[in-house]
């Protein structure tokens, strides 16, 4: 099932981050930083912690403002923009630490969602339907708050809610983060699922191999500066990606 927000032609360039300098204050974190992401793909983008990475899709998402450089989403530029103006755009940011509304349950967390957005009762259903097949605990603890949930569970949530705007594009920063083996194999199975129904991903995972094998295109960040890119599995066998994960800080 392609979404029908994800109009397009797959394989076209969605996202171009293009030579951003990004930093909080003046202090400078990302130099010169360019990454393109396909539309239909999942692009995975790793590096060890402190290379940059969250603070690369924090400007995507529009939470820091680049002091140079041109980030370009569905052939607009947004590089200025608010990043509510970013979601209506089809942009969504799955942050680190799953950040939902732990008193919450797990309706009201999906319905905060679709927040500001105009569509009937069928039309909530579609989406809500959709979450479910996805993630069929999320529909047996609905009426659970969110605080209640497993890790895992709880990442779940944070991907469906995001999913319940049918984003164009889903940027996902380390899904995978605290859960067990069992559970980092359904996100990732998920992942798979979403990009599969038309979504595209942009994945930052501490679990290199595992993101590699999933992903299309990959992109490898050190110290601020993106040193590589190119096919996944040709990134996965690369001598940069091992300089930058035996890098000191």
């Amino acid at each position: 099932m392609t979404m029908a927000s994800n109009a397009g032609q797959a394989g076209e360039l969605l996202l171009s981050v293009e030579q951003v300098d990004v930093g909080y204050g003046h202090v400078g974190v990302l130099e010169g930083v360019s990454l393109s992401v396909r539309r239909g793909s999942i692009a995975a983008l790793v590096g060890r912690n402190g290379a940059g990475k969250s603070t690369l899709l924090r400007a995507i998402s529009g939470l820091l403002t680049p002091s140079r450089g041109q980030i370009v989403f569905n052939g607009r530029a947004i590089s200025r923009d608010k990043p509510h103006a970013i979601v209506g755009a089809g942009l969504l940011h799955v942050a680190e630490g799953r950040r939902l509304f732990r008193s919450q349950s797990v309706d009201d967390n999906l319905e905060l969602g679709v927040y500001g957005l105009k569509m009937d009762a069928a039309g909530y259903q579609r989406r809500l339907a959709r979450v479910f097949e996805l993630f069929p605990v999320l529909e047996e603890k609905r009426r659970l708050p969110a605080g209640a949930l497993s890790g895992g569970q709880q990442q779940m949530l944070a991907i469906g809610q995001a999913m319940m705007r049918e984003p164009v594009l889903l940027m996902l920063d380390e899904p995978s983060l605290g859960l067990s083996p069992l559970l980092v194999d359904q996100v990732f199975a998920a992942i798979m699922a979403l990009q599969q129904a038309g979504t595209t991903i942009l994945l930052v995972e501490q679990l290199v191999e595992r993101a590699l094998e999933i992903a299309s295109e990959a992109w490898v960040l050190q110290n601020g500066r993106m040193i590589a890119s190119g096919p996944a599995a040709q990134i996965a066998a690369s001598e940069e990606l091992r300089a930058a994960y035996m890098a000191a800080h």
